[in-house]
């Protein structure tokens, strides 16, 4: 197989990875939760 077939097939994969990667991230976004810390009473109070 020529090199350069070999690179246009490397470079194919990669591509497709890429835009599969990209496809799942549009389509499955991460649930939102919400995010509770409790703050001290030391950070509370204004300097």
């Amino acid at each position: 197989m020529p090199d350069t077939v070999k690179f246009l097939l490397v470079l194919a994969c990669l591509g497709g990875a890429v835009y599969g990667g990209v496809w799942a991230l549009a389509n499955f976004p991460p649930e939102q939760t919400e995010i509770v810390k409790p703050l001290s009473s030391e950070r509370l109070r204004a300097k």
